[in-house]
């Protein structure tokens, strides 16, 4: 019956089979050798840094060790032997912060209950119209023939430079909506309790009042303004977890502390987002990666985890000039940082919404990090969001980013306002907390849903922004991922599902009765627009909502298909495992020639096209248009099967098959 349904469709996308990286810069390698060394590498049980340090051996460190299960007696006497010492115990992430001798890292590492060591890495923040152009004021209004919503009751934990509590725009009824506030730094004057550092409501730096703000500010504040600047859920709770210091920068450990502290923590504060618009340079496979791997246990834990692309998206090279005379860089690829490389994120990029609330003119900013991810080469970012000269809440606090860019300052237009209270952000850190903001309102709206249902919603009902703005596919998906979030429809799906979306199991309905796909808004009006949805066939760490016909154990049918292990016939031609031949030509596993050249991890195409009409992948397959398959884990603009939970047109089917509009 496959083999039937598979010559019936007609292929439409094209594919790269395997894209791994290289070593050299030859044809010579064979595909096969090239994945055996990136598996190798990902089995390697210490970070890159450490494989090629030139650190004395006697030099102390500080390191993030993953172990196999909780930690135990025998790590503390393994570390002590070692003439190391323990720093904290992280134990609802299976981790250890430990300073050792650098020449110990490799035994310590090759013990069976150690899983990986890595340096405790420095990360920063990311820095380089908001409520119309997403969406979210439709949705706070209620004009979606339905109650408006704002967040209220649900908590979003912003790991940032802390939040300038004493700001109106978080304040209501006189009373603060930043309901706890923790430093996990190692500096400040805040009080302790039970070892833990108690967050003094200040932010030096300003980085993180703006992106609390961006999230989840009132607007009150601005009367006297030129508008009204409220965030995205002007009604959630903030829970105020700093990890940057006045300067915008902290470590690897102190997120691990606040990730651990929000799982800890996640009942008493009515925890379900974490925001964390902070990054640093990927270094390894998302399995090791330790900001990676416990985003994992957050959202486990229940907890939508929203993160920044980066803002490394261009280079300093002008190439040419836009209509209005504006620079046209030019663009790299492969530039995602971490947290936001991995599957667990929900990766948000950043558009220019032009300064108007219509969804026309906007653009994908050009300073927004775009995909695939390095080592795993997984589509990212999952979808964009408006990101550039965004307008939100400064902090009180004398911060660093008014000293240093006062233009910034917002300045009031009309008497008895207060000065100094709004700052024009831009950077894809103020993007993430949009999406952040909009999964407020999608949890107020359904209390039940899970971070995979989450994460479907936001995806399946984003709008893409136009072809005619990408020179092909391939940098329409690995720029924009699923496309521009729409509060809105994100909110009506949320309320389409069951309330008890958390307890469904195989074969129950997921939408409430007399509602599918079919019957759900398919646009909206956004700036004076209408606005339609994608409607994409997506897929989610197990979720897939789609209208069309899929099938799953290594056959997909629907924009494209594929048949086998690795061999498929399209527009272009695949053969085997690793070759291309189509408007592009791709030989090996990672080099390809065609409009743009891209070698290796750190991927920068020429010209600002990547890879002619194809799409680079995760660790297996990938399809141009919307379809894409590969270890179990997917993101971005396409399907992927594997055995999971699958959404398709209101069933919900496991370890099997798909069913669509009516047929098996």
């Amino acid at each position: 019956m496959l083999r039937r349904l598979t010559t019936c469709l007609t292929v439409l996308s094209l594919l790269v089979v395997s894209v791994a990286p290289l070593t050299s810069k030859t044809f010579a390698a064979p595909a096969t050798a090239a994945r055996n060394q990136g598996q190798a590498k990902r089995q390697s049980k210490v970070s890159p840094e450490f494989e090629a340090t030139s650190t004395a051996a006697s030099n102390t460190v500080r390191v993030i060790v993953q172990t196999k299960g909780r930690p135990t007696a025998a790590h503390d006497q393994a570390i002590t032997s070692k003439r190391g010492s323990k720093r904290q115990t992280l134990d609802t992430l299976d981790a250890l912060v430990v300073d050792l001798p650098a020449g110990e890292v490799a035994s310590l590492a090759a013990r069976d209950d150690v899983t990986y060591v890595s340096p405790d890495r420095a990360v920063r923040a990311q820095m380089d119209v908001t409520r119309e152009a997403s969406g979210a004021a439709l949705a706070q209004a209620g004009q979606t023939q339905a109650p408006g919503v704002t967040g209220k009751g649900v908590g979003i934990a912003v790991l940032d430079s802390g939040i300038s509590s004493a700001h109106p725009d978080f304040r209501n009824n006189n009373k603060s909506r930043v309901v706890v506030a923790v430093n996990f730094t190692g500096a400040g004057t805040g009080a302790s309790s039970n070892g833990i550092m108690m967050g003094d409501g200040l932010d030096r730096n300003g980085h993180g009042t703006g992106v609390a703000g961006v999230a989840a500010g009132s607007g009150a504040a601005s009367q006297g303004y030129a508008g009204t600047y409220a965030g995205i859920a002007p009604g959630a709770d903030l829970i105020d977890l700093k990890v940057l210091d006045a300067n915008g920068t902290g470590t690897t450990s102190a997120i691990l502390n606040a990730i651990n502290w929000a799982i800890t923590n996640q009942k008493r504060y009515n925890i379900r987002v974490l925001n964390m618009s902070l990054g640093t340079p990927v270094r390894e496979s998302f399995h090791n990666d330790p900001l990676s791997r416990a985003l994992g246990r957050a959202v486990g834990a229940g907890i939508v985890a929203v993160c920044s692309a980066g803002n490394n998206g261009r280079t300093d090279e002008i190439v040419g000039h836009d209509a209005a005379g504006e620079p046209i860089y030019r663009q790299v690829y492969g530039a995602i940082n971490s947290p936001g490389n991995s599957p667990f994120a929900i990766t948000v990029g950043a558009t220019d919404s032009h300064a108007t609330a219509r969804r026309s003119d906007d653009t994908v900013a050009q300073f927004s990090s775009k995909g695939p991810t390095q080592f795993d080469h997984m589509v990212k970012p999952d979808l964009v969001a408006p990101g550039r000269r965004l307008v939100a809440p400064m902090s009180q606090n004398d911060p660093v980013m008014a000293a240093e860019h006062a233009d910034r300052v917002i300045q009031p237009t009309g008497a008895g306002a207060l000065q100094n209270t709004y700052f024009k952000y831009s950077g894809t850190s103020f993007s993430a907390p949009v999406v952040a903001g909009v999964v407020a309102l999608m949890l107020e709206a359904n209390t039940s849903l899970t971070p995979v249902l989450t994460r479907a919603a936001l995806l399946r009902t984003a709008n893409a922004l136009p072809a005619s703005l990408f020179h092909s596919k391939t940098e329409s998906v690995l720029s924009q991922g699923a496309g521009q979030v729409n509060a809105a429809a994100a909110v009506e799906m949320a309320r389409a599902i069951v309330p008890n979306a958390d307890k469904l199991k195989a074969g129950q309905q997921i939408f409430r009765p007399g509602i599918s796909l079919q019957t759900l808004n398919h646009s909206v009006n956004i700036g004076g627009e209408s606005v339609a949805q994608s409607a994409r066939v997506l897929y989610s760490s197990g979720v897939v909502f789609a209208n069309r016909p899929v099938l799953t154990n290594g056959i997909m049918l629907g924009d494209g298909i594929m048949l086998g292990d690795g061999i498929m016939m399209s527009d272009g031609i695949v053969i085997g495992s690793g070759i291309m031949i189509s408007d592009g030509i791709m030989l090996g596993d990672g080099i390809m020639m065609g409009d743009g050249i891209m070698l290796g991890d750190g991927i920068m195409v020429s010209d600002g096209i990547v890879i002619a009409s194809g799409i680079v992948v995760s660790s297996g397959i990938l399809i141009a248009d919307g379809i894409v398959l590969g270890d179990g884990i997917m993101l971005g603009d396409g399907i992927m099967m594997g055995d999971g939970i699958v959404i398709t047109d209101g069933i919900v089917v496991t370890d099997g098959i798909v069913v669509t509009d009516g047929i098996v």
